[in-house]
């Protein structure tokens, strides 16, 4: 026995002390993922028509599935800027002449401020069977519209009470939805009538660019949503923001400088990633009419292999 205890206490460096396995295991510290970045063109002619008929949202397949994916960067790219400022969804509102309320749309389109006021014109003298003459300027000190009549007949903008009005929180009284051309016009939740000259004014500047000013990019890959930027007041994040000039341009040219944004899969990376559904959207989370022109976005994806 005791030859065995002086084994043990002092074992022989030629006898092994395991069963060997681990001569035939790998050094589990030795094994790294290699890290890798792809980049991608993200370009919305190459979606399946068949499927995505409108460039506003749309899925792009990746070439190949990529793993392990650790980020999702935006690099550089180009956005169509051609919106119209007066589109179906807000075009409309309950006009009333007298006793008679009828609907009153204005024209989908692009607009100045003269041309916007102009078309508000036409369209109240086309009334079927109106009593008044209507004239529709602005102010060029304020920049309010003011809508004056001959007075055969009293008249109304019904913006609350009328069939298109804003949706409201009435808890905080935040604007939820634009539904109609009332804020554009400068007037708010509630109805107009005219004063006893037969006019009515503006309470605020004409602002066609309300909420038409940005483009709100959302981005999912395979179900999971790549949103990065937090909103207020109940709006579905997003992954990015796009800022521009109404009318200045066509397109808005992106670069890393001015444009940039990165999603990070934290605490642990997506294992698969084989599309991306690209949406443009509005502020009020409807996707945005681009006129069917093609936007295209630079990504720079880190994942591992």
């Amino acid at each position: 026995m005791a030859e065995f205890v002086a084994l043990e206490n002092y074992p022989d460096p030629n006898i092994p002390s395991s069963s060997g396995q681990h001569v035939l295991m790998k050094d589990q510290a030795k094994i790294k993922r290699a890290l890798r970045r792809t980049t991608i063109v993200v370009n919305s002619r190459d979606r399946n028509l068949l499927t995505d008929k409108n460039s506003n949202n749309f899925r792009y397949s990746l070439r190949r599935p990529l793993t392990n994916v650790m980020s999702i960067e935006l690099m550089n790219g180009s956005v169509p800027t051609f919106i119209y400022n007066v589109n179906v969804g807000w075009n409309s509102f309950t006009f009333q002449e007298g006793l008679i309320k009828t609907t009153i749309t204005l024209a989908p389109g692009f607009y100045t401020d003269a041309t916007f006021l102009t078309e508000l014109q036409n369209q109240l003298n086309a009334i079927p069977g109106k009593r008044n003459i209507y004239t529709v300027t602005q102010n060029s000190k304020t920049n309010r519209v003011l809508i004056n009549s001959t007075n055969a007949a009293p008249f109304s903008f019904l913006f609350y009470s009328g069939l298109y009005r804003d949706t409201i929180d009435m808890n905080t009284l935040a604007i939820l939805s634009i539904n109609c051309p009332a804020r554009l016009l400068g007037f708010g939740l509630q109805d107009y009538t005219s004063d006893a000259s037969g006019k009515i004014n503006g309470v605020l500047p004409i602002d066609l660019d309300n909420f038409l000013n940005r483009i709100y990019l959302h981005i999912e890959s395979d179900g999971k949503n790549l949103s990065r930027m937090e909103l207020g007041n109940g709006r579905q994040d997003c992954f990015h923001i796009f800022y521009f000039v109404p009318g200045q341009s066509n397109n808005l040219l992106l670069n890393k400088e001015t444009d940039h944004s990165m999603f990070e899969s934290t605490p642990a990376p997506i294992a698969r990633m084989m599309s991306l559904e690209i949406s443009f959207r509005d502020e009020f989370n409807r996707p945005i009419d681009l006129n069917q022109r093609e936007s295209m976005l630079v990504f720079e994806i880190t994942h591992l292999e």
